[in-house]
């Protein structure tokens, strides 16, 4: 599955005829990002998930966190293919030490990813590149809402039925 880097004269203006995308090192500079990013998210959620007040709220964590470790293995694909090489991963440090202040910083950043995925998206006319933004900025979207409602559950409390 390893293939050859794209040439900076690829990059120039289209990098293939499948990708059209007028900014190919903005393209990878946002990729990166999203790498990074992402890598960032699955580290919260996996600390999340040792904070959590209740088993239930545990188990949502580690959902939202298998969902972005897929992602992750995506965009880390998606990049190989483009540049040859695997990303240099540099998660952000994490900066909270409880329970509600890491669904705060979760929060936080969801929302920062869900506006880059729709930034990404809107700037290539590329379906490959869309798609993967798209499911990137849905899936931010679903995280978003788990997260604000497990900011509202007081610990111990069951989630409602069909939430």
């Amino acid at each position: 599955m390893n293939k050859k880097a794209l040439s900076p004269q690829e990059m120039t203006v289209y990098p293939s005829a499948k990708l059209p995308y007028r900014d190919f090192r903005r393209l990878m500079s946002q990729l990166q990002w999203s790498v990074n990013h992402t890598a960032s998210r699955v580290r919260t959620y996996a600390a999340l998930m040792k904070l959590a007040p209740s088993e239930e709220q545990a188990a949502e964590l580690e959902q939202m966190m298998r969902e972005e470790k897929s992602y992750f293995a995506m965009l880390e694909q998606f990049y190989m293919e483009l540049h040859g090489i695997q990303p240099k991963v540099e998660p952000a440090a994490l900066a909270f030490d409880t329970y509600e202040g890491g669904l705060r910083q979760a929060i936080l950043w969801e929302r920062e990813a869900i506006r880059q995925f729709r930034d990404t998206y809107l700037l290539t006319p590329s379906r490959r590149v869309r798609d993967l933004f798209w499911y990137g900025m849905s899936d931010g979207a679903d995280h978003l809402a788990g997260l604000l409602l497990l900011l509202q559950r007081p610990a111990g409390e069951p989630a409602e039925a069909g939430a």
